[in-house]
């Protein structure tokens, strides 16, 4: 039987050395992850000994939104051997971590979550592939932001950096993905995260003001993203991931921390002013950074695409995010 290559607007991909950099990366960082995050959970005052297994897989599926790009365009045959040198590395790592005092075998889970994602997502056609795969990892990002969001990491004399905040750069980034599919999909994305944010905290018992402190946070927050980044859709998306950033992550910090830990014992003024500090920083370094990082892992598949066909190859056409590859010739295409 002949292989069936999936419809996608992809160039040439690149060599096999610089894919399989990337490949590397994604499998060892899948494989791994759980037992990192599990130590970071301990930190702050009510830490957490156990990882649950419902974040273990949560942490699986951050990883299908980049099993759909390194996969995407190709061959089925050649999809699924990519798709399964990721995982079956994931894998490996995550073993090679069972036998270490840090993991578990349980943490298997999570490259078994992200294959069974991403399976599910490559084997999906039509042009909302790239939007299911984003909202699958920015739902995923926002809820192991808020498990993890009474975990503080000391740094230095000053800063106390939340081990939720790590998240919220694969938030922002994944959700301004989405922007291409339009307003009312950003708005679905949102709502459905902030549901299911109360669904997750009902469930792990936590307590009923983080839950209702989280739903609004999340809804008023990405809300003012939104709007900031709709009205630049003319810019460059980096502008527009920085400038719309630069509003949400102040305003979902300060917010958050106020209604969510005024009155606790620990929490007093020149704590709650070191957590926004930091936060507001270490948000905004993280979405720069996941954006610029989600760049290099596409461009190192892709590296003829134009910024708005390596962004989501499935996404529909139109607007200043019109997809469209690099000309034939090899020269660089423009940037929306």
């Amino acid at each position: 039987m002949s292989e069936a290559p999936s419809p996608s607007p992809h160039p040439a991909p690149a060599a096999p050395g610089r894919a399989g950099l990337a490949l590397a990366l994604v499998g060892v960082a899948l494989g791994v992850g759980p037992a990192v995050l599990a130590y970071l959970s301990r930190f702050g005052p009510t830490p957490t000994e156990r990882l649950p297994q419902l974040a273990v897989a949560l942490y699986g599926l951050l990883f299908v939104g980049a099993l759909v790009d390194l996969c995407a365009g190709l061959p089925r045959r050649r999809a699924g051997r990519r798709l399964g040198a990721v995982v079956g590395l994931a894998l490996a790592a995550a073993a090679a971590t069972a036998l270490s005092p840090w993991g578990e075998w349980r943490y298997l889970l999570a490259p078994a979550a992200a294959l069974a994602g991403g399976a599910a997502l490559l084997a999906g056609r039509g042009p909302r592939r790239g939007l299911y795969a984003a909202g699958a990892v920015y739902l995923s990002a926002t809820l192991l932001a808020n498990f993890t969001l009474d975990a503080f990491l000391p740094l230095g004399g000053f800063f106390l950096v939340n081990v939720g905040t790590l998240f919220f750069g694969v938030t922002f980034t994944q959700r301004d993905r989405v922007h291409r599919y339009g307003r009312r999909a950003v708005y679905g994305t949102i709502l459905t995260a902030a549901v299911a944010n109360v669904l997750l905290a009902a469930a792990l018992g936590t307590p009923r003001r983080f839950v209702l402190v989280s739903f609004l946070t999340i809804v008023l927050a990405e809300a003012a993203d939104t709007e900031v980044y709709q009205r630049l859709l003319s810019r460059r998306w980096l502008v527009r991931v920085a400038s719309s950033n630069a509003v949400s992550a102040p305003l979902d910090t300060v917010l958050f921390t106020l209604l969510a830990f005024w009155g606790q014992p620990y929490a007093t003024p020149g704590w709650m002013a070191q957590v926004i500090v930091t936060d507001v920083l270490v948000k905004y370094a993280a979405g720069i950074v996941a954006a610029l990082g989600m760049l290099a892992l596409l461009r190192s598949v892709w590296p003829q695409a134009r910024l708005g066909a390596a962004l989501d190859p499935g996404a529909p056409p139109g607007g200043a995010d019109t997809l469209a590859p690099a000309p034939a010739d090899g020269r660089p295409g423009g940037d929306p």
